[in-house]
C-alpha cells in the first residue's frame, strides 16, 4: 500500500484533507484514498465488490467525489463530532450500492441515453426504500442497528463499541458480518 504503511495520513486534519483534495494536492489525495479510506475500501471490496481491484474502487469514488469541483465535500459539516472518515464511509457505501451492478459489469450496454440528473431524487428514494426493506427482512436486528449507526447515522467504531459495550475490534467483526447478511438479503429480494 502506498502511504498506508507510513501512517502520515493519520496526522492530516479533516480540513486539510478537504482543502488538499480541492486544490489537487497529490500527497493529500493519495493519503486520503490509500490511508484514511483504506479500511473502508477494503471492506467494500471484500463485502460488496469481490472481483473489483482496490484501485478501480478508488478511481470510481474519486470521479464521483471530484465532480463539480469536489462539490460533494461541501456537504460535509462535521456535526456531532462526525469525522470526515465516517462521513465518506456513508457516502461511499451508498454510492457503491447504487453502482454495484454497473461496476461488476452487469449494467446495460448502452448507458449514454440515461438521464441521471432527472432521476436522482427518485433513485435516492428507491435506494432508501430498498435499504429499509432489506433492514426489515434481516434476521439479526443487532446487525441492522450496527449498520444503521455506522452507515446511516455516521457513528464511528468507538462510539458504537461504547453503545454496545464491546471492543472496537468486535464492532468491525459485527459490521462485516452485518454487511454480508445485508448483501445476501438484498440479493434474495
Amino acid at each position: 500500500m502506498r502511504n498506508a504503511s507510513s501512517n502520515i495520513w493519520k496526522k492530516i486534519s479533516d480540513a486539510e484533507y478537504i482543502a488538499g483534495l480541492k486544490k489537487g494536492d497529490n500527497h493529500i489525495t493519495e493519503s486520503f484514498f490509500y490511508g484514511l479510506c483504506n479500511y473502508m475500501f477494503n471492506e467494500i471490496k471484500y463485502s460488496l465488490m469481490a472481483n473489483v481491484d482496490y484501485d478501480e474502487l478508488v478511481n470510481e469514488l474519486f470521479v464521483y467525489l471530484s465532480k463539480d469541483n469536489w462539490h460533494k465535500l461541501d456537504t460535509f459539516a462535521g456535526i456531532n463530532g462526525c469525522s470526515l472518515c465516517s462521513w465518506v464511509t456513508r457516502i461511499a457505501w451508498r454510492y457503491f450500492l447504487k453502482q454495484r451492478d454497473y461496476i461488476l459489469g452487469r449494467a446495460m450496454d448502452d448507458i449514454d441515453n440515461v438521464k441521471i440528473e432527472e432521476t436522482t431524487d427518485n433513485l435516492d428514494a428507491e435506494i432508501t426504500m430498498d435499504v429499509n426493506s432489506t433492514f426489515e427482512r434481516m434476521a439479526n436486528k443487532r446487525y441492522v442497528q450496527v449498520l444503521q449507526w455506522m452507515l446511516v447515522d455516521g457513528y464511528n467504531a468507538d462510539e458504537v463499541a461504547d453503545r454496545l459495550g464491546v471492543t472496537v475490534a468486535n464492532v468491525y467483526n459485527i459490521k462485516h458480518r452485518a454487511i454480508v447478511q445485508f448483501v445476501e438479503v438484498y440479493n434474495a429480494h
